[in-house]
């Protein structure tokens, strides 16, 4: 942050208003990006030669216009645009971003060969014991965690799938053009619930944060089921819609 921006005492302006513009103005120019934690209150009040009542009014009024994000016992942060989410679109709900869209990045967590459960064998309907990767993700936007999604695919499916799984790598994208298999149905469960003392970790939040977590289930021409995940996603971050043809045979 760029220091000695002392406000106009003989402004007409109040001073917190001009701190005001000046912390969007930095934003708006790229000084401090979306999801970035501001300094904290003692240095603000010496980068604006402002006292600490003015610096945290304008934060307050910064957080009500949307503009910042308070999280008590972690700082002040630039609050990131919601991502839109479409529920049907049958993509991971960032396989459809390219590595860096939207400052967007993968971090592989676990990438990991094992033996299927008894409730991995019940949703891909198998009745003998197969080998599945399981697939750990987070998913940033910016400096800032935007979710965490758990993969499920199966080997005899998927031949050497887990080599070619890397950071920034669309497994949507490898599934195609790779291993040609084209989803046709799938099955979505979304729920908001508070989530578990692993999720809170991973996500980096507190067990009072409300997360939605999706639970999608994939299969192909043939009805097989080719894909399964759990995706954990902070409730602040995102936006869901549907947009879909109206037909007017069809009775709601």
């Amino acid at each position: 942050m760029t220091k000695d921006k002392t406000v106009n005492t003989e402004s007409p302006v109040f001073l917190y208003d001009q701190v005001k513009m000046e912390i969007k103005e930095m934003i708006s120019r790229g000084e401090i990006a979306a999801g970035q934690k501001l300094p904290n209150e003692k240095e603000l009040c010496e980068t604006f030669n402002a006292s600490r009542i003015t610096v945290r009014r304008a934060l307050k009024e910064l957080e009500s216009e949307g503009v910042l994000e308070i999280l008590h016992g972690k700082g002040t942060f630039v609050k990131s645009v919601k991502q839109k989410i479409h529920i049907l679109n049958l993509q991971g709900f960032t396989d459809g971003l390219a590595a860096g869209e939207n400052g967007f990045t993968k971090v592989v967590l676990l990438n990991k060969i094992e033996t299927a459960d008894a409730e991995l064998m019940q949703i891909f309907q198998r009745e003998e014991p197969f080998e599945i990767v399981k697939l750990v993700r987070l998913i940033k936007d910016g400096n800032s965690i935007f979710s965490v999604d758990f993969a499920y695919l199966p080997c005899d499916i998927y031949p050497g799938i887990s080599d070619k799984i890397k950071d920034n790598v669309s497994t949507f994208n490898i599934i195609h053009n790779d291993y040609g298999i084209k989803f046709v149905r799938a099955k979505k469960e979304m729920e908001f619930l508070n989530p578990s003392q692993d999720i809170c970790k991973l996500l980096e939040i507190s067990r009072m944060d409300a997360v939605i977590q999706i639970k999608k289930l994939i299969k192909d021409q043939d009805d097989v089921p080719v894909h399964y995940s759990l995706y954990y996603l902070l409730a602040n971050k995102v936006n869901f819609y549907i947009d879909v043809d109206w037909d007017e045979n069809v009775t709601f």
